[in-house]
């Protein structure tokens, strides 16, 4: 429904442009004098495939990810395509550590995501276990909110996705990868870089660690995606994704946000 309204506003702007708004533009510019006519059609011609960009695909982007979060209680043995054996390695692994396993959800957007979520009563973090079954393998992340909207997600698998970078990204949502590590490993890396960051940018630890802190966590997160994606120029966004294959491993594997400006600034 979304998307038919969309192609309906879509339609309607071109022939509005077409018929009204880009005539009297260019009878304006060339009216001026001083810009040469070439530029003016030139300009009349890029226009409406700069407005399109910016707002109607902006709007199919957006239309893509909902507001508000919806999590479901998930039996995981009974859901089809769920590499359960990995799961079950990932829940020994991270109990023996400390966590303690709080819900196993599921997430319904434009694809099935089940998650495993556990809380740590020492280190007051989140782990979570997620899978897009039939898309993707099981990976760890272990996540901590700090104030001022702060939050650390190290993981343990897949580099972060050109689309995520490109438009999805927030400047206080740290994202680092370390591939293939074990839980130990990205739970010890996970806390030395969060001291560090609390240390740098003298934040305090958030240290809720209920089920209702994970859903307003998570939901505060997708509020922040989609304010930087409506801030966000498409054009521009578009050409940071075709320009991210170009990055290092590196690179690739993590986004620090506002976080070396600011803590350059401190010291």
């Amino acid at each position: 429904m979304k998307k038919t309204i969309t192609q309906i506003f879509a339609f309607s702007f071109w022939f509005i442009y077409n018929a009204f708004v880009g005539k009297l533009i260019l009878h304006y510019l060339l009216n001026l004098e001083f810009i040469p006519a070439s530029i003016c059609y030139i300009f009349i011609i890029v226009l409406p495939f700069v407005l399109f960009f910016e707002i109607f695909v902006k709007i199919l982007l957006l239309s893509t990810i909902s507001s508000k979060l919806k999590f479901l209680p998930a039996h995981l043995e009974s859901l089809s395509q769920i590499d359960i054996k990995t799961f079950n390695y990932y829940t020994n692994a991270l109990e023996s550590l400390g966590f303690t396993r709080i819900s196993d959800l599921e997430l319904s957007e434009s694809s099935l995501t089940v998650a495993r979520i556990f809380s740590h009563p020492k280190h007051f973090c989140f782990a979570e276990v997620m899978q897009t079954p039939g898309r993707s393998s099981v990976f760890c992340a272990i996540g901590s909110a700090l104030e001022k909207e702060w939050s650390v997600s190290f993981r343990d698998n897949s580099f972060i996705h050109a689309i995520v970078y490109a438009f999805l990204r927030r400047p206080k949502g740290i994202i680092v990868v370390k591939q293939g590590v074990t839980p130990e490993e990205l739970l010890r890396s996970h806390l030395k870089f969060r001291q560090k960051i609390m240390r740098d940018l003298n934040l305090q630890l958030l240290p809720d660690i209920s089920i209702e802190a994970y859903f307003d966590q998570s939901q505060r997160s997708r509020i922040g995606q989609r304010k930087a994606l409506w801030r966000k120029s498409v054009i521009i966004g578009l050409l940071e994704m075709g320009l991210f294959n170009f990055k290092s491993e590196v690179q690739k594997s993590e986004w620090l946000g506002d976080y070396a400006r600011l803590a350059a600034k401190k010291g």
